[in-house]
């Protein structure tokens, strides 16, 4: 196979399991030969993180992109696609897919558009032009966002296909030993740790592990949590906790890098959302840890974790619930070790970053064709 040219676009500020993927892509991409450019938000995240590519294939621009109809964002976009001459086109946000995907259907450049999120798409021209007239092909991160965007109307079911998040085994390896971190946090052996890794914002449903967090104490008096991520619930977050009473059992990081090492320590990764999601990063990383997972019945989330038998399935917006899981788990270590074994399996045979990159290279080639 010729190596490619793929533009990647992202109009997103924020860090969160797409951006992710966007520089998880495109590192894969590099390692397997092909170029790779980006057009981002200047100061955004994803900005920051570009520059921590060093390889001489990889280029980035960054271009400012607050409205899908601004005529300086697009004459730059078409100024870029002259010069870099990319094979193919890979949007992931709505104003990138309006800018930069117009911008690739007018120099006849194909367009692969992601869909990483679960919520509701406005089924009305012209917003239905992002996934039916626009892109070639369409990749979700799980088979609920698949039947998403299938109902929108003039997809072609033939041209979407689920491509879940995959995990980097040389990054995420269960035999990282934790212990700096629980040290950190001032847990002691044997102490319950249960965390909850991802963007702060509504539908991650922080507020109901707030909520549950009591319950949870009751049962097991020294539980300790700890939430990791940055986002614009933050603050609201915090105060909610201090309302609660919580501010000694619950610990903010902010943004961290050393995920894998965090997931070492802890002995419970919960996800509460109840909505938004797909494939959540969480969820493979935390199988390649072996770490437990208590997760809502969100997205593709059920399926990810077999119907239960890969970590215990919870009700979202149900705190109870989510608390009755948690002691669960903490009750019983032969469910934790089943679980995480379980989940670590799968994981290895079906959500490895090669199996991912192949099938995403696969619909580039599709796209191309077409």
């Amino acid at each position: 196979m010729k190596s490619l040219h793929i533009l990647h676009s992202d109009s997103a500020m924020g860090w969160g399991g797409q951006e992710i993927r966007v520089i998880q892509e495109s590192e894969l991409l590099l390692e397997r030969g092909h170029r790779v450019s980006l057009i981002c938000q200047p100061e955004s995240y994803l900005w920051e993180k570009s520059l921590t590519i060093s390889s001489p294939s990889f280029s980035c621009y960054p271009l400012v992109m607050k409205s899908p109809a601004n005529p300086f964002s697009f004459s730059s976009i078409l100024k870029i696609l002259k010069i870099i001459k990319a094979d193919i086109i890979h949007t992931h946000s709505s104003i990138d897919s309006w800018l930069v995907g117009s911008a690739a259907k007018l120099s006849k450049i194909p367009v692969v558009r992601s869909r990483h999120i679960s919520i509701p798409i406005k089924n009305m021209f012209p917003n239905n032009l992002l996934y039916s007239k626009i892109p070639q092909k369409i990749i979700t991160s799980g088979e609920a966002i698949s039947e998403v965007v299938k109902s929108v109307s003039g997809v072609k079911p033939e041209n979407v296909k689920s491509v879940s998040a995959g995990v980097d085994f040389r990054r995420f390896d269960f035999r990282i030993n934790g212990i700096k971190v629980r040290e950190e946090l001032g847990v002691n052996p044997g102490q319950p740790l249960i965390g909850k890794i991802g963007v702060i914002r509504g539908w991650k449903g922080y507020n109901y592990l707030l909520e549950a967090a009591p319950t949870v104490l009751k049962s097991f008096p020294d539980t300790k949590f700890v939430f990791v991520g940055n986002g614009p619930g933050f603050e609201q977050t915090k105060s909610i906790a201090k309302s609660l009473g919580l501010e000694k059992k619950i610990t903010f990081l902010g943004h961290r890098d050393d995920i894998p090492e965090i997931m070492a320590g802890l002995d419970i990764q919960v996800l509460a959302s109840f909505a938004g999601e797909g494939t959540p990063q969480v969820i493979p990383q935390a199988f390649a840890m072996k770490t437990p997972l208590v997760a809502t019945r969100v997205g593709s989330v059920p399926e990810m974790l077999g119907q239960g038998e890969r970590g215990i399935l919870v009700e979202p917006k149900n705190s109870v619930d989510l608390a009755n899981g948690i002691i669960k788990l903490i009750g019983n270590s032969d469910i934790r070790n089943k679980v995480a074994e379980k989940g670590y399996v799968f994981c290895k045979n079906e959500l490895g970053i090669n199996q991912m990159i192949d099938e995403t290279i696969s619909i580039y080639l599709e796209a191309l064709k077409s």
